[in-house]
């Protein structure tokens, strides 16, 4: 007893497994995450550590090189950048995907400990998963109100961020402009001359009073005692009265010599939203956490905040929340979804005309749908865009083997006369190993995407198992509940009633169009099977098409390069800017980009760092303003262009990647040791993106231009007045930036620095700089001014030194647009080589998603042939022949046509996803070939019936099942391929390629692949006459 013949007889167990399938898939489909995307993070740490107000040269010299060099042979670790810059360092550790990057970070700290003797004004450095400080938020909102910014930077610390990274699914909330708390103490020169006292005498008296020291326990009869020193200052009165007098000299207080104010720290960048100064909060989502919940929660606690904190002045915005756009793209993938369910069941009705035929093919499709949100739960996959669309697009693949058995039955039933049964029974088995194959190869050709590893694995393979679960379900229930239903419900057609008649009238036309079509297609089998000549002329043909196809294809993209609707722009203003001055120019923009159409919020971060001047542009959905993220950008741009500024680059954040790792972006870094040399290369380069069509803008992290005065010490001279080149740059220090106490003061358990320092309003020029007076360290009575000690000069540095794998380099991004990746990059890097010499030692490397490119281009080698090649040991094994196959594979070449001639109409890009498409082209075409060859070889081999004689019968019966399964597939990939807005940009290429690959393969098939088979047979006839063995021959053989 075969599975439709079991079906048949016990309709109710297969009630019960369709059933049960609804039932467990709609309880997995509750605990799927929603997310935009597959999580495709690679793991990175970030350590990072200050060294307040040290040169990006004494910060890659002292924190940045000893860090990389202790930390250079960690497990897992694939590469190392690094940032030094003023007043801190910033290394960005890259790892193996699957690491535990908690396990990492314990790493990570043993190596640090062990490196010693740090400067003291290094702080301890912080070990953090920071990949997403580059990746899109989930979540942004801020703080603003009467309250003062140190106020609203305490609450931030102690209360509303750690009550945010305490909702479940919040992996991370960080905030900026925020300020701290700083007890300056501002010495007064002359009065400490005078007295006869120095900086350090200043630094070590307040860290022998501000202090709290243990002095162990003892113990008194049953108790024990714990003894502290307690003298630790709460306040700037009590600093005030710090006794600062040596042993033997007249009493002096703090204040007698220096002014002590609990003020800001000195800022190093502002924040303000839609023009007010506050804080502004980026909250990141864990890995397989479900976004939309997270956001929801995080909503109802700014509320509880709002509650708690608006009585004291503060107000809570939500300025950004990506659950929005992820909504919007669920949204219209989901209406792709129905869209195509409907396509799907209007062909049926347009072949069928019949409720109860449709009602029993349609029983495939949430059947199928259901029954893979089983897998998913599983294998831990989430809902997500890619997840959706693979769906939307097995819909048209999910009926196929449902109409190909029902047809089946029909003919047995209606046409040869059996009883329903019986119709039901053989006509499943009829067409069973065909069906099987036909699911089997499409499922196949997924396979070695499966084996995909990084982040094309992680985006393919979900789609690639969700399509394959999806289409086997669906064969399952072409074995089982197809036949079940048929033979309780089917029925010999009747003529329909009058008003029927009337209803079904406009479908008459289409019924006669496709029998002009079928007679035609018809006539030209006959005609190209007439003779060698015609057979060749029509390869001739396919492949002339198939090389024009190839050669108008545009070059390769890696990803879409589409994004959300955050805008960020980096605004570089010349080196040596003041941050006051830095702020001033943000805010003329701020005020100008707040009135351009579509833009909801406007958040800005002036910095004293040149680079690092962001303005965040919050846009409207274009559904509601009618206005692009694109034109906004562009809006912005041109509006900036009379401002004294270096450059304004704006970048939509995108769907993959990361800010500084984007897919439209030909990033390459310059290896090498002078950064003089590096600068000359930079320089040519940036030149060679402006002359290059589709750059529009240009980008490097090479500022050396910053205004800095070197203090070059006469070891000599120095020597002579008791000085050695530490304490003259400690003066140095303390006297214009300020130097920090060892001790800090604490306020309700918060701890803030202590500053010793000169007024700054001394220092306006470079003689105030030479005017310095210092006290011998031998001798205190003894002063000499800076000059006489050094020289100064006055010169250029830079801004921020970068390494890669500990090595300096310069990067150089060029953002593109209209043109394919691929094409610029070549034609760049091909201009480089011949233009611009590279000294040795120096070197161009290609990064982000050029690489990637690449690697993508040697994956899709390695996938497409055995993609290909697994379908074609699939088919010898069916047909018992290697040659016969070859007939039905070259029904893929027939889809490469339709689907370039497809893309390139449409201006589709060549990305990653486009290719997806042409892969599973590979599975989809050959169905039809597989339905055409395998019944004609029945009718050779079975009913004796002459080869051509065969192939024409086949393709006239099989035509009506092939056209139905192929429209019902183009149709139901339609939608996706038509569909605009929030995230669509993911999967209209795929599902462009597919419809063109298979309505042109469709209809070459029918008269295609059966010259071919003839071809293919003559030639074995001719050249390989080597017959079958009879079953007797066998016996006598062994």
């Amino acid at each position: 007893m075969n599975i439709a013949e079991s079906s048949v007889r016990y309709p109710i167990t297969v009630i019960v497994r369709v059933l049960l399938v609804i039932v467990f898939g709609y309880i997995c489909l509750n605990f799927l995450s929603i997310e935009l995307k597959p999580e495709t993070e690679q793991p990175v740490l970030v350590i990072f550590t200050r060294f307040s107000g040290a040169a990006p040269e004494d910060v890659e010299g002292e924190v940045t090189t000893r860090f990389e060099e202790a930390i250079s042979g960690v497990s897992n670790m694939l590469y190392t950048q690094s940032y030094s810059m003023i007043g801190q360092s910033i290394i960005v550790v890259f790892y193996k995907p699957g690491v535990n990057l908690d396990l990492a970070a314990a790493e990570i700290q043993r190596n640090l400990d062990r490196v010693k003797d740090l400067p003291r004004e290094v702080d301890k450095p912080q070990i953090f998963k920071a990949s997403d400080r580059v990746s899109l938020p989930v979540y942004q909102f801020s703080l603003t109100g009467k309250p003062d910014i140190v106020t609203m930077t305490t609450w931030a610390e102690k209360d509303i961020a750690p009550r945010i990274r305490r909702i479940q699914g919040v992996g991370d909330c960080q905030y900026d402009g925020g300020r701290n708390r700083e007890m300056v103490i501002t010495f007064d020169a002359e009065r400490m001359k005078a007295r006869g006292l120095t900086v350090s005498d200043l630094k070590r008296f307040i860290d022998r009073t501000n202090l709290n020291q243990s002095a162990s326990y003892f113990v008194e009869g049953t108790r024990e005692w714990s003894v502290r020193t307690v003298g630790e200052l709460l306040s700037a009165e009590a600093f005030r009265k710090v006794r600062i007098s040596k042993p033997g000299d007249p009493i002096v207080y703090l204040s007698d010599v220096a002014r002590v104010e609990d003020k800001y720290e000195r800022p190093d960048s502002y924040c303000r939203i839609n023009g007010t100064e506050g804080l502004i909060f980026n909250v990141f989502n864990q890995v397989g956490s479900n976004l939309v919940q997270t956001v929801d929660q995080i909503d109802l606690e700014l509320k509880k905040l709002q509650k708690e904190y608006g009585p004291l002045g503060a107000s809570f915005r939500k300025t950004y929340d990506q659950s929005t756009y992820i909504r919007d793209s669920v949204r219209i993938v989901r209406d792709a979804l129905i869209e195509a369910i409907v396509l799907v069941l209007l062909v049926l009705f347009l072949f069928l005309k019949n409720w109860r035929s449709i009602f029993i093919v349609a029983t495939s499709i949430p059947v199928s749908i259901i029954g893979t949100f089983i897998g998913m739960y599983l294998l831990g996959y989430s809902i997500n865009v890619l997840s959706l669309a693979g769906l939307a697009l097995s819909i048209g693949m999910i009926v196929d083997d449902a109409i190909v058995v029902l047809e089946n039955i029909y003919r047995h039933r209606f046409e040869e006369g059996k009883t329903i049964v019986r119709a039901c029974v053989e006509g499943t088995r009829e067409v069973g190993m065909a069906a099987f194959m036909c699911t089997l190869t499409t499922a196949a050709v997924f396979m070695p995407i499966l084996m995909l590893r990084g982040e094309i694995g992680t985006l393919f393979g979900p789609v690639a198992f969700i399509i394959s679960c999806a289409i086997f379900l669906s064969l399952f229930d072409a074995f089982t509940v197809v036949p079940m239903l048929a033979s309780r419900w089917m029925t010999k057609p009747t003529e329909p009633s009058p008003l029927w008649r009337k209803v079904l009238a406009p479908l008459n036309l289409l019924d006669k169009i496709g029998s002009k079509v079928s007679q035609g297609l018809m006539t030209l089998l006959h005609y190209f099977l007439g003779g060698l000549r015609r057979k060749l002329a029509l390869i001739a043909v396919v492949l002339v098409l198939f090389l024009v196809s190839y050669k108008i294809l545009p070059g390769m993209g890696y990803l879409p390069t589409g994004g959300t609707n955050l805008l960020r722009i980096n605004i570089e203003t010349y080196e040596g800017l003041s941050l006051d001055e830095n702020s001033r120019l943000m805010a003329i923009l701020e005020d100008r980009w707040k009135n351009i159409k579509g833009v909801r919020h406007v958040v800005s971060t002036p910095n004293r760092m040149v680079f690092r001047n962001l303005i965040y542009l919050v846009c409207d959905p274009e559904e509601e303003s009618g206005v692009s993220v694109q034109q906004i950008a562009q809006e912005a741009f041109r509006s900036s262009r009379d401002l004294p500024l270096k450059s304004v680059n704006p970048v939509r954040f995108p769907l993959f990647g990361n800010i500084y790792s984007r897919s439209n972006v030909v990033d390459v870094r310059i290896m090498g040791k002078s950064y003089d040399l590096i600068d000359g290369i930079v320089k040519q380069i940036m030149q060679i993106g402006a002359e290059t069509r589709g750059v529009v803008f240009r980008y490097t992290d090479l500022y050396l231009r910053k205004p800095q005065v070197e203090i070059r010490v006469d070891q000599e001279r120095a020597a002579h007045y008791g000085f050695d080149v530490k304490d003259v740059a400690d003066a140095v220090e303390a006297a214009i930036g300020g130097q920090r106490t060892i001790s800090q003061y604490d306020v309700e358990g918060r701890f803030f620095y202590i500053r010793v320092k000169e007024d700054e309003n001394l220092f306006r020029s470079v003689a105030d700089v030479a005017n310095i007076i210092l006290t011998s360290p031998q001798d205190s009575k003894v002063h000499v001014p800076l000059d006489s000690l050094a020289t100064i000069v006055t010169t250029f540095g830079p801004l921020q030194i970068n390494h890669y794998n500990a090595k300096r380099n310069a990067r150089v991004q060029l953002t593109i647009q209209d043109r394919p990746l691929s094409e610029v990059f070549e034609e760049v890097v091909s201009r480089i080589r011949r233009e611009v010499p590279f000294p040795l030692g120096y070197d161009m490397v290609p990064f982000g998603a050029v690489n990637e490119l690449y690697k993508l281009v040697e994956a899709i080698r390695f996938v497409f042939p055995v993609s290909v090649l697994v379908v074609y040991l699939l088919l010898v094994m069916q047909f018992q022949s290697f040659l016969r196959p070859l007939s039905i594979l070259l029904s893929v070449p027939l889809s490469i046509i339709g689907a370039n001639f497809l893309v390139k109409a449409t201006n589709i890009p060549l990305d990653s996803f486009t290719m997806l498409g042409y892969i599973m082209m590979v599975g989809l075409v050959v169905k039809n070939a597989i339905l055409l060859i395998t019944y004609a070889v029945q009718l050779i081999e079975h009913h004796g019936v002459s080869r051509d004689q065969a192939l024409v019968l086949a393709a006239q019966r099989r035509m009506r099942p092939i056209f139905m399964t192929a429209i019902a597939m183009v149709l139901g990939m339609l939608p996706l391929a038509l569909k605009r807005g929030a995230g669509a940009e993911i999967y209209n290429g795929l599902a462009t390629a597919v419809v063109g690959g298979l309505s042109v393969a469709t209809l070459f098939t029918l008269i295609f692949i059966p010259v071919v088979y003839t071809i293919l047979d003559d030639l074995k006839n001719r050249w390989w006459k080597v017959k079958p063995l009879t079953l007797d021959e066998i016996d006598r053989t062994t």
